[in-house]
């Protein structure tokens, strides 16, 4: 089955394997390697890193017992997962345990760092940081006639209806005795009502798809339209600047110019809980850096946001420090090259309240 994200990872935070088992965490990058890099170009990177892995644990786990036979139950399925249409798919997540009924499948549109993990608890940074990175959003592309809804969802992104009326009507001059000044006026009404219109499906959509982010593509003459027909609480939510996308782009052309935008605005995002961070922990405030302090206020319930540098390791702690996060309700901010986190060892926690100290 392929899963949400999200509630995967709320119930894989508090999921642990029968006693003498452990879960495979597998994280694959799906595309095809780049050509000339090899004699097989058409051999996923990923491939070699799980062929490698497998066999390096099944190694660990002989001669025999309940962890090697739930592995040789997993290992095939695993295996049968790839082999199967991942056709669109750029990176792709597997927690499997049979010994304790779990086969679990992530499909993302955007690709993961090749890792293959075995332990009692599934390995969770990984999809913390697609959730964090990749924020639902909604892409409105328009005209004064026309309007095109995209959700974009962990890196892939679906059409999802719109508004479409005949311009023909207003495209032409009245011939009746209308006025110029008339003529206008109706062609401005017109197009004020569907510039309302479109913000109601709009907003609709966001509400459906609990989206914090909105793009806005069109031409000059709809987007002001739009930005004063939409209410505030979702031009708060605008990622950035208005696009010129055509009204009859293709999905993929679509997803291209959009990207550019939802990373920026990530990135934004991101650098500023950072120095966020920074500011409560040097003021002794709502803030705490290090893994022992993180670790602290994540389990005593006083996290509100784990701040995590991208490379932060020992990967085993990062995934701990993760998974205490999802358990107790704090989100997860995934941060690159921030040199303030950084100088406060690549990890700290923002809090809800001061649960110790003075």
């Amino acid at each position: 089955m392929t899963t949400e994200p999200r509630e995967l990872m709320r119930r894989l935070a508090n999921w642990e394997a029968p006693e003498g088992t452990g879960v495979l965490s597998v994280y694959l990058e799906m595309r095809p390697a780049a050509p000339g890099s090899g004699d097989r170009p058409e051999m996923r990177t990923g491939d070699v890193v799980l062929k490698d892995r497998l066999h390096q644990i099944e190694k660990s786990l002989l001669p025999r017992g309940p962890g090697l036979d739930s592995f040789r139950i997993d290992r095939p399925r695993i295996e049968s997962e790839l082999a199967g249409d991942v056709s669109g798919v750029a990176g792709l997540a597997i927690f499997a345990c049979s010994a304790g009924n779990l086969f679990e499948v992530v499909r993302s549109g955007t690709p993961f760092k090749n890792r293959v993990i075995y332990g009692r608890r599934p390995a969770l940074f990984q999809l913390a940081r697609l959730v964090d990175e990749f924020e639902p959003a909604v892409v409105a592309v328009a005209d004064t006639n026309t309007l095109r809804l995209f959700a974009v969802q962990f890196g892939g992104i679906e059409e999802a209806g719109g508004r479409d009326e005949d311009s023909i009507h207003f495209q032409k001059r009245s011939t009746g005795g209308w006025s110029q000044a008339r003529y206008q006026r109706h062609i401005e009404k017109h197009r004020e009502d569907f510039a309302r219109e479109a913000a109601e499906v709009i907003r609709d959509l966001m509400n459906q798809e609990g989206a914090t982010r909105l793009v806005l593509a069109g031409d000059e003459v709809v987007i002001p339209l739009l930005q004063a027909a939409l209410p505030r609480d979702l031009l708060d939510r605008l990622a950035g600047d208005a696009l010129r996308i055509h009204i009859r782009a293709s999905k993929t052309e679509v997803a291209a110019e959009v990207a550019e935008v939802l990373a920026a605005a990530e990135e934004r995002d991101s650098l500023a809980v950072a120095d966020a961070l920074v500011g409560e922990v040097l003021s002794d405030d709502l803030g705490v850096a290090g893994i022992a302090d993180s670790r602290q206020a994540l389990t005593a319930g006083a996290g509100d946001v784990l701040v995590i540098a991208d490379g932060f390791e020992p990967a085993e702690v990062r995934n701990e420090l993760t998974r205490l996060a999802v358990q107790t309700g704090a989100q997860v901010e995934v941060v690159p090259g921030h040199e303030g986190l950084e100088s406060l060892g690549g990890v700290g926690v923002l809090l809800r309240y001061r649960a110790w100290g003075s």
